[in-house]
């Protein structure tokens, strides 16, 4: 059995790893023998039925809920509880999670930290606030080639918060991302004040 009990957050942009740190760490729960069990969100229509899929190729078995409540329904015979896309929750899943810690459970989610905006996503920052360890992992830019994106580029036209789909994004560096203009940060640099001569002597 585990030694108490905690809450961890594997965060990034698209591309970063995500879903295969959550299964990676699922499956070393399995190998010391701890009932374990993947939720991921119906609205995430990419993996196929009753799996948790990475880009790289690696998959485990996973219980596809409508509500995060749903959760609770399945994780009474269960020690360890991963989350996939936690983003697409609404607000239930944080009442979820503690819900989940109380019963001396081990909770590792997954998500996007960002959106296409580059704002927080749903209940993400929530969570982080919860969270004992968190983890935020980055990608290639798909745009300069750098190692370091860190914001998910929507490169087609939508207005839409969520929008399920590998070729709508890419992975972005902070330099690279370019958010809706309607997100675009317009900052207005004051006037430059001329230092007092007494302030330059030491």
């Amino acid at each position: 059995m585990l030694n108490g009990y905690r809450f961890e957050m594997i965060i990034g942009c698209m591309s970063a790893g995500k879903s295969s740190e959550l299964i990676r760490r699922i499956e070393r729960a399995r190998l010391a023998y701890l009932p374990t069990i993947i939720c991921r969100p119906a609205t995430d229509t990419r993996s196929k039925p009753n799996h948790v899929e990475s880009r790289n190729g690696l998959a485990s078995q996973a219980i596809v809920v409508e509500s995060a409540r749903d959760m609770l329904r399945y994780s009474s015979q269960s020690v360890v509880i991963g989350i996939d896309e936690c983003q697409f929750f609404d607000d239930d899943v944080i009442d979820v999670v503690q819900a989940l810690l109380k019963q001396k459970k081990k909770v590792i989610a997954s998500g996007l930290d960002l959106d296409y905006r580059g704002k927080p996503f749903g209940p993400v920052p929530y969570l982080l606030a919860l969270a004992d360890r968190v983890d935020k992992l980055l990608a290639v830019c798909r745009k300069c080639g750098s190692d370091f994106a860190c914001r998910t580029q929507r490169v087609v036209q939508s207005s839409e918060q969520i929008l399920v789909g590998d070729s709508q994004y890419e992975a972005r560096c902070i330099h690279c991302f370019e958010p809706p203009f309607e997100y675009q940060l317009k900052l207005e640099l004051p006037e430059q004040a001329s230092i007092p001569a007494t302030a330059l002597l030491v």
